[in-house]
């Protein structure tokens, strides 16, 4: 039976309240969701985004991208670094924890367990020796929270022979799907990916990443307005004073990622501003800054809408959620290129910012009740998983 969704801002004596960390690709704040389950329903109750500080942001890019500089000595250094911002991330996470049951006057004891995704340096499921990074010390989260945690939820579904990602679609699938309709919900974070809902209840769940999203568009705006107090464009004023490159775009959409079979998956250790940066100077003219950034968001909307038609839905509907819902210009763009009207799971009561945080609470919630949090049809696993490590307090 699926849960139904009902979100309000008030709190039931009767429901088990999880606490759902995510911190994504575009690295833009830590969201905090507080989600009561009921055995009918699922409620966001509270949420919080809880600021990085631009030092930990910057070194968390220059983790995240590929290493240039092979030296000894500058590997050293990256390990070096990535160990200790695991230590900074685990106590960020920990703040935000504390800063919402703060705000709520809530107290541990009030709280089942957090579920913590974790912050992505690698996600290389398809190398010889697969494996997926996240950094944010769990351990330090049950210790200064007072709550158990919930952490690691990606490795088990890789070491099952998926690609651990995308985790999402398996909560998609329990609170919004349709029995009237084919919905696909667009998930527009760091990166881009989609969840196929069918209407037919015995037809498998489908999803996939479908490239990038706000990862190079953010990227590009920052490189171009360094002195800016915006970290993205802004009602995407840049992108519209610019016009499409079709040399560029061609070269961004040749990228062999895009010729994979589902499942798949990718991150910004592929698609980040130093591969950006290769395909730009692979065109033989100069171009604009604003006709780059516009040319990303001609990227973003095609490679999203080629994924889309490859499944051959005749009738259905788009929600969209994350950071992106908000890019109006970019929701336009695919309207117009699908013919579909692409409305936001807010607009049937699930608040599109918080989607995928909640989904980590109810993964938290699933790891304790020993219930598989993957889909082996989303993911490639070869069979159904109880993802996350516990970590007691």
């Amino acid at each position: 039976m699926h849960l139904l969704h009902e979100l309000k801002n008030n709190k039931s004596k009767h429901g088990e309240n999880y606490i759902g960390l995510m911190s994504g690709t575009s690295i833009d704040g830590i969201d905090v969701a507080i989600v009561e389950f009921t055995e009918s329903q699922c409620q966001l109750i509270a949420s919080l985004d809880y600021p990085i500080p631009s030092e930990v942001k910057q070194n968390i890019s220059k983790l995240s991208s590929p290493r240039t500089n092979t030296s000894l000595q500058a590997l050293e250094n990256r390990i070096e670094l990535m160990a200790e911002m695991d230590v900074i991330m685990g106590n960020l996470f920990a703040d935000s924890i504390n800063a919402i049951l703060k705000q709520e006057n809530l107290s541990p004891s009030d709280i089942i367990a957090i579920g913590s995704h974790g912050q992505t340096l690698r996600h290389r499921p398809t190398n010889k020796n697969p494996f997926t990074l996240q950094i944010g010390d769990a351990n330090i989260i049950a210790e200064r929270t007072g709550i158990t945690t919930i952490a690691d939820f990606r490795r088990m579904d890789i070491a099952a022979g998926g690609q651990g990602a995308p985790l999402a679609p398996a909560f998609h699938n329990a609170i919004l799907r349709s029995s009237k309709i084919d919905r696909i919900i667009l998930n527009l974070g760091g990166i881009a990916n989609i969840t196929l809902l069918p209407k037919d209840n015995n037809k498998e769940v489908l999803g996939f990443d479908t490239g990038t999203a706000n990862t190079l568009l953010d990227a590009w705006y920052k490189k171009s307005h360094q002195h800016s107090k915006y970290n993205f464009d802004t009602d995407s004023g840049f992108a519209k004073k610019g016009s499409i490159n079709k040399d560029l775009l061609q070269i961004l959409l040749s990228d062999p990622f895009f010729q994979l079979p589902h499942p798949k998956s990718t991150g910004r250790e592929h698609f980040c501003l130093d591969w950006l940066l290769t395909q730009i100077k692979n065109v033989k003219q100069e171009i604009k800054q604003e006709d780059v950034q516009r040319t990303l968001i001609e990227f973003t909307t095609q490679t999203i809408a080629d994924s889309i038609e490859s499944l051959k839905l005749s009738n259905y509907q788009i929600l969209a959620c994350g950071g992106g819902m908000h890019n109006q210009f970019l929701l336009n763009s695919l309207t117009e290129k699908l013919d579909v009207k692409v409305k936001r799971t807010n607009d049937f009561e699930v608040d599109g910012d918080y989607l995928e945080a909640m989904t980590f609470a109810w993964l938290a919630k699933q790891r304790l009740e020993q219930k598989p949090g993957n889909l082996p049809s989303v993911t490639g696993a070869r069979l159904e998983k109880i993802l996350g490590a516990i970590y007691s307090c």
